[in-house]
């Protein structure tokens, strides 16, 4: 389930940084860069729908609004860093308009720089400033960059999109109801929410139902609900579809997810 992190928005020169072994954090969206160096072993990331393999001393720049995620598929130690825009204006004026074919960069020649980084005083913001721009110089110069081809049809504000989803994927809503909360014409909201996701609204809004199904069937609390009644509270209108849309989803159908979580906990 996608989420959007409301902290990462809207302040003036603001870095949080930190470091982690076997993080994972679930898909979500921010309006700061990111970036994160792994230290040891590898880190698998998804951005945008794709997987990326960060291998040891390298590192992987995510830009603002696009939805990313730590996986538990790989042991890792990483340094993770989100900073407002303002940092590196100049970085940024020279890559709009501009994606990275990949955005994991090689740093192993640049460790001692990503380690004064990752060290620097948080309230230090001259230093930071500095050793920012120099981390995103090297992005600039190793990365390979091309024209944006979504760039242009994501929306002003996706934090509008997910918000609404969160808030309403239980009831019975439509492509049209979105455009109209939000404003949009129906076919750019759609054009943009796929660029922003991967996904149409159909398929987006059915993740959500189906990650908060999940949740139930694990849930010990909610065991005892049938799957119909499961099916009626993520929104679907029929057990027939949700059983459908889940076993595209899972690989499984629920009673088979319910019951392989019952095992688990068991062992």
């Amino acid at each position: 389930m996608i989420f959007y992190q409301s902290e990462n928005l809207g302040k003036s020169y603001e870095c949080r940084k930190g470091v982690h072994e076997n993080w994972y954090i679930s898909p979500h969206i921010h309006e700061y860069s990111e970036l994160a160096f792994s230290k040891a072993r590898e880190t698998c990331v998804y951005v945008d729908g794709k997987r990326y393999i960060v291998p040891e001393n390298h590192l992987i720049f995510i830009r603002p609004n696009q939805v990313h995620e730590y996986s538990e598929e790989t042991s890792s130690i990483l340094c993770c860093a989100v900073f407002s825009n303002d940092f590196a204006p100049i970085f940024s004026s020279l890559t709009l308009g501009k994606e990275l074919m990949t955005p994991v960069i090689d740093f192993s020649d640049y460790t001692p720089l990503l380690e004064a980084f990752e060290n620097a005083d948080k309230d230090d913001t001259v230093k930071i400033c500095g050793l920012l721009n120099l981390i995103c110089s090297i992005i600039l110069k190793r990365g390979e960059w091309v024209s944006n081809r979504s760039g242009s049809q994501r929306v002003n504000n996706p934090r509008q999109i997910i918000d609404y989803i969160s808030s309403h994927f239980r009831e019975d809503i439509r492509l049209s109801d979105l455009a109209k909360a939000l404003g949009y014409h129906e076919k750019y909201l759609s054009s943009t929410l796929h660029a922003l996701t991967g996904m149409n609204f159909r398929r987006f809004l059915a993740s959500y139902r189906i990650d908060y199904a999940k949740k139930l069937l694990k849930n010990e609390s909610t065991t005892k609900l049938s799957i119909s009644d499961i099916a009626m509270q993520c929104g679907f209108s029929s057990i027939n579809t949700f059983n459908r849309v889940f076993l595209s989803f899972c690989g499984v159908t629920p009673t088979q997810y319910r019951n392989q979580h019952k095992i688990i906990e068991k062992a």
